[in-house]
């Protein structure tokens, strides 16, 4: 099987696309989207509380950050749905692929994939997590005595940062991170390995 019709199954189900024939038989033969996604990094349609989070970035995203086709389907109707987004998505697999710097590609690997989040266990840290949090200042704290080398650079950039009970700049600076880094689309990387060891505050 391959990977166009695996990225099309991993969201609408196989019932879906054995009824969709024309579909797969035009993403076979293009080169589109889903061509170029791992289709492991999709989610899957019965993901729910994944696809509604989606939603929610989406409806905080600025205009700029959204491809035309999406920002005329979130603008389009008043609540924008977790249906209308896996609706653009399997339109969007089915697009052709312009490359990937492409804002539509982008936003479906953001948007209908896997984040970091998903792939990393235990208590993560959100935008309710305490500056002042102990787990959170233990995790800024191993930052200290790292190289350039084992860190992404905007970390590397904040480990010297006073963090102390009268300024908690080191434990706000680290949330500030992680909450971006775990919405960032899963990739084996000095990124994920850096979210997965500073941006979680409960081990599982």
């Amino acid at each position: 099987m391959n990977v166009a019709l695996k990225a099309s199954m991993a969201l609408v189900g196989t019932a879906g696309v054995t009824g969709g024939g024309v579909f797969i038989h035009r993403l076979i033969n293009r080169n589109t989207i889903s061509k170029n996604i791992n289709p492991s990094h999709l989610l899957k349609s019965n993901e729910a509380d994944k696809w509604s989070h989606r939603v929610q970035l989406i409806k905080a995203a600025s205009e700029s950050d959204l491809s035309k086709d999406l920002l005329s389907e979130k603008n389009r109707k008043s609540d924008f749905s977790v249906d209308d987004l896996k609706k653009w998505c399997l339109e969007s697999l089915e697009s052709d692929f312009l490359g990937k710097e492409d804002k539509r590609f982008q936003n479906v690997v953001l948007y209908c994939g896997i984040n970091m989040g998903d792939k990393i266990t235990g208590t993560k840290v959100t935008s309710s997590t305490e500056v002042s949090d102990a787990k959170l200042g233990e995790n800024f704290a191993k930052l200290k005595d790292k190289t350039k080398e084992q860190l992404v650079n905007e970390l590397f950039s904040i480990k010297d940062k006073e963090n102390t009970s009268s300024k908690w700049d080191g434990g706000a600076a680290l949330k500030e991170w992680c909450i971006k880094a775990l919405n960032m689309p899963f990739k084996e990387s000095l990124t994920y390995n850096n979210t997965k060891d500073y941006c979680t505050i409960v081990k599982p």
